[in-house]
């Protein structure tokens, strides 16, 4: 995958819609790709398109060190396949991207998706609770244990939301060399994105080193 891939991001207006454009450029299909997976898939790709992890500089609230927290595909809990019982002929499944489409803004959105995600003819109405039972998105609370006085430190996070900035951001430095290559050589815009993506970081940086001497 090329940063290029990710260009798509910018017209979205939505996450659900970035994630779809990101997904889809990685070769999976964003409507029956669970929202779990998908989550881990975008932390693999961060660390391929940057190579490097997600960090994040978490302060603990006991003795105020700042924690650097690395977050990677090995770094996560790995997926695991969940489901809920809802009686002897049917219970619920893990979301997919297709089933947080369209959601009603209105405060019902979460019932919604619930009913889209059930399988069989349950014996009753799934609740919040079994949902928790499904649920193995990395939304919620990480755990850490602080590097100044070892307390375990608990701080809720969005990956997904994350994610989605830090691979913004990537595609801003793909803009940024562009722009300094263009400057620089005056070669046409094809020309630039033709060359390989090391090759590419590497001219960028001499411009930008020779620029600041």
């Amino acid at each position: 995958m090329d940063e290029r891939d990710l260009a798509g991001m910018r017209a979205q207006a939505t996450e659900l819609g970035q994630v779809a454009v990101v997904l889809a450029a990685a070769g999976h299909d964003p409507a029956s790709t669970r929202v779990a997976d998908g989550d881990r898939l975008l932390l693999a790709l961060h660390r391929e398109l940057t190579g490097q992890d997600l960090e994040l500089a978490l302060a603990c609230p006991a003795c105020a060190t700042v924690s650097a927290v690395r977050l990677g595909p090995d770094t996560v809990p790995a997926v695991r396949p969940r489901s809920a019982v809802l009686g002897v002929r049917g219970g619920l499944r893990q979301p997919t991207y297709a089933d947080l489409a369209g959601l009603p803004a209105d405060g019902t959105g979460d019932a919604v998706l619930l009913r889209r995600c059930v399988v069989g003819d349950p014996a009753r109405e799934p609740s919040a609770a079994d949902f928790v039972l499904i649920d193995d998105s990395l939304v919620g609370p990480l755990v850490f244990a602080c590097a100044g006085c070892g307390a375990d430190v608990e701080e809720p996070i969005d990956l997904q939301s994350l994610l989605l900035r830090a691979l913004l951001r990537v595609l801003d430095g793909l803009d940024a060399e562009v722009h300094l290559l263009a400057s620089a050589y005056g070669w046409d815009l094809a020309t630039i994105e033709a060359l390989p993506r090391e090759r590419r970081r590497r001219f960028a940086a001499l411009i930008a080193d020779g620029a600041g001497r």
